[in-house]
């Protein structure tokens, strides 16, 4: 049976003036938000500071996060409406996973 759910990764990039704790506290924001809009198999991984290939809003280094999670798709919208009000983000990425069993 098809799985009403789908999985997907979402990079967050930061800007670099927080540390690494507070942007740990963000993205545990983040995986509570996520939870209250139905996702569930919430992983968050921070995956450090980065230097950028071209400047975004005059930073040329960020933090990135990721966060992995399956969500009902209709549920998404929520969530990308967040990430697009949150100043701290220089950049969001959101990326639906495949299937391993080819659904």
């Amino acid at each position: 049976m098809k799985s009403l759910s789908s999985s997907y990764e979402a990079i967050l990039l930061f800007k670099p003036n927080y540390s690494p704790e507070q942007l740990y506290l963000i993205a545990f924001y983040y995986a509570k938000r996520l939870k209250s809009f139905g996702a569930n198999n919430i992983h968050i991984r921070y995956r450090g500071k980065r230097r950028l290939t071209y400047a975004i809003s005059d930073n040329t280094i960020g933090d990135y996060i990721q966060i992995r999670f399956s969500i009902i798709p209709k549920n998404l919208n929520a969530y990308l409406e967040l990430i697009k009000l949150d100043e701290k983000l220089l950049r969001s990425f959101l990326l639906r996973l495949q299937n391993n069993n080819n659904e």
